[in-house]
């Protein structure tokens, strides 16, 4: 559940485009990519058609024998410009999908489409994706009786992300390839290609991994991409290897099934829905064992889903138990799914701790690591490392091998910015504080509190439930009795914290383990500044582990991060400040500054900016409801004072401290505490009569 760089929403947002992230994979892909491997062409290998070869070869005869072919190699020879190079690729390639049908007789089963995107971009739907796009993305159409399915023109008909299952790059230049000699960099194109498929797994949130094909030149190569890294085929040539191109483009194309290209088979379409209809299909979810019982059905697209190709990719859906009620008697809960580190507890089992009832906290229902069948009543989990062994006969090991694991929370509502009143912002946010607390009351730190993991309640909710607190994925729980400060990883940081009841402690990981994802995600745009200014070497440019305890005033300063971003969001949004359009401005400046950084270093400035008080930012107190202007000048003030705590002190400051009298006796009134957030809210709540 993360709004940010790292994750998408299914609304429309006034954020700025969370940019090309192909520069932080840079440093993040080193060490996981695997090069000249003979492991992708084995996911093509799987043909239930008997002798194969009957049917490549009258293929490979027909484009031996086209000008298609001779218009390539002419296109290399004249110029370095890769567009030249589309035209006969695409017919080269429909070629492939019509399999001489005429002559070989064959029959297709699957139905997709390589599509030219030329300039155009996929339709992302209203999600926050950056304007990018591969050269031919694998788009899948509507089934025809005809060996060709009817050309796309994808300037009228439009292609939508979550249609896309695989895609090609392409380079007019074999030096521009994804293969190196040396592994201490990583090539452009492999760069691009994970922003692609980062894309795909964020539109298709029940995509596990994703295939693609490399062109260079008269080069190419094949290319696998998952939660933990690449890997890449060695370098095959167009001519003298066309017998392999036009198996993995006929496969692709007209035989490998929706699993094949890497969809979890524990989530299948609902009957007569389809990825390439107007409205986001719905699927039939379970936990993976054959025979599972425990269904559930999605409404709608995701809810939230991850951006990062690295790391979690975690995904959450409205989803009701398919029964024949009428839809208003549906019960609605969130299903969600992500990778786990097996170096830590599952979610589920945290949320198993909580000792109920604990208003102000989602409700859990079950959960438990997604299964896959092997074979008769045998089930393993789902692994990268499965899925590779499986599908690529790749048993190597993965290094943190993450499990994907799936759970049910019955409590369902909205984000803060989604309240329909000031009241509603108000009290809800007020109780999803006070859920937070009750969570540190049975020792347990949230430690990510973001914008999708604080929520307002639904229509009709308990009380208590006005609000809530969810997503426990990084929390940590408190073992009394125990002092102990372990490693932050990069991101999502990890570490000990000391508060009254103990300890909170986190398994951590060996560093030669380090769970990959240092890319930097929507949970950093919301991490308590000292934290961030721990996670910067002395150029301000590379991120390092830190050692620090993690505390409640961390999670408080993220809280107060988010009570701004929410009323911001809802305000630009809904373009409440319209009739005052230079402070409209000034606001929209402010929101892309404070949350549109995609560095650490650009998410720091835009904090520093915020709490400049030779500027602070008035305009947008002067245009909020009283209640509003109140609850968010109290929480300007206590970020300055915490920030003010952050600087490190030595002997020679602590004179000036002294002389000053800047000294404080009690560091405990440094840092922001539940009492001070509820004298606010106190002050607050007293101005609500008077607003909606």
């Amino acid at each position: 559940m993360k709004p940010h760089a790292g994750s998408m929403q299914n609304f429309s947002t006034v954020m700025a485009p969370p940019g090309d992230s192909r520069t932080t994979y840079q440093q993040d892909l080193l060490g996981r990519i695997d090069y000249r491997s003979a492991k992708p062409i084995k996911a093509y290998e799987k043909w239930t058609v008997t002798s194969i070869d009957t049917v490549i070869k009258p293929i490979v005869t027909t484009i031996r024998a086209s000008p298609d072919l001779a218009e390539f190699r002419q296109s290399l020879q004249d110029s370095t410009d890769e567009k030249y190079l589309y035209s006969p690729l695409q017919a080269i390639f429909r070629t492939i999908e019509g399999a001489a049908a005429g002559v070989t007789g064959y029959k297709r089963t699957q139905f997709r489409q390589l599509v030219s995107m030329s300039d155009h971009v996929p339709d992302a739907e209203n999600m926050s994706f950056p304007h990018n796009k591969p050269d031919f993305v694998l788009a899948e159409v509507p089934p025809t009786s005809d060996p060709l399915t009817p050309a796309i023109d994808v300037g009228s008909d439009g292609v939508k992300w979550r249609q896309i299952s695989g895609f090609i790059e392409v380079k007019s230049q074999v030096r521009d390839g994804p293969n190196v000699t040396k592994s201490t960099s990583v090539k452009p194109i492999v760069l691009q290609a994970a922003n692609y498929a980062r894309l795909i797994m964020a539109a298709r949130p029940f995509q596990l991994y994703v295939l693609c094909v490399f062109i260079y030149g008269h080069k190419f190569s094949l290319g696998w991409y998952d939660r933990r890294g690449v890997i890449i085929s060695e370098d095959y040539d167009i001519l003298n290897d066309l017998d392999i191109l036009v198996n993995v483009i006929l496969q692709l194309t007209t035989h490998m099934t929706t699993y094949q290209l890497g969809h979890d088979r524990s989530a299948r379409l609902l009957e007569g829905h389809s990825y390439y209809q107007l409205e986001y299909p719905s699927f039939l979810v379970s936990m993976g064992a054959t025979g599972d019982t425990c269904l559930w059905k999605t409404k709608g697209p995701p809810v939230w889903s991850s951006l990062s190709l690295l790391g979690r990719g975690t995904a959450t859906w409205r989803a009701v138990v398919p029964s024949n009620k009428p839809e208003k008697d549906e019960v609605i809960v969130i299903l969600k799914t992500l990778w786990r580190s097996q170096t830590r507890q599952s979610e589920s089992n945290i949320y198993g701790r909580i000792k109920l009832p604990l208003p102000g906290v989602a409700e859990f229902s079950l959960g438990d690591d997604v299964r896959i069948p092997l074979a008769k009543e045998t089930h393993a989990r789902v692994t990268i490392g499965t899925l590779r062994s499986l599908v690529l006969d790749d048993d190597a090991g993965v290094l943190d091998d993450p499990v994907l694991h799936r759970l049910v929370l019955n409590t369902v509502g909205l984000p803060l910015w989604d309240a329909g009143t000031t009241k509603d912002l108000i009290l809800g946010s007020l109780t999803a504080l006070k859920g937070h607390q009750g969570l540190v009351e049975q020792g347990i730190l949230h430690r990510d509190m973001s914008p999708g993991n604080i929520f307002i309640g639904g229509p009709g909710c308990a009380e208590g439930w006005e609000g809530f607190v969810a997503d426990l994925e990084f929390a940590s729980v408190a073992q009394p009795e125990t002092e102990t400060v372990v490693s932050l990883h990069p991101l999502p940081p990890s570490a000990g914290q000391l508060n009254t009841r103990g300890i909170f402690l986190e398994e951590t990981v060996l560093s030669s383990s380090k769970v990959p994802g240092a890319e930097i995600t929507g949970t950093a745009l919301f991490m308590a500044e000292e934290l961030l200014s721990l996670m910067l070497l002395p150029d301000n440019r590379k991120i390092r582990p830190a050692q620090i305890k993690r505390e409640v005033h961390h999670d408080l300063e993220s809280f107060i991060l988010v009570l701004f971003y929410s009323v911001m969001k809802r305000g630009l949004e809904r373009r409440l400040w319209y009739d005052k359009p230079d402070k409209e401005s000034q606001i929209q400046q402010l929101y892309r500054t404070l949350f549109g950084g995609h560095t650490i270093r650009l998410i720091r400035l835009g904090r520093s900016s915020f709490l400049d008080e030779s500027d602070p930012p008035v305009y947008l107190l002067d245009v909020l409801d009283s209640p509003t202007e109140q609850l968010l000048y109290g929480c300007w003030r206590l970020l300055k004072i915490q920030r003010s705590s952050n600087f490190p002190i030595n002997e020679r400051r602590a004179k000036i401290d002294q002389k000053m009298q800047w000294a404080n006796d009690s560091e405990e009134l440094k840092v922001i505490t539940y009492a001070q957030l509820y004298d606010i809210y106190d002050v607050a709540v007293c101005e609500l009569s008077g607003v909606n």
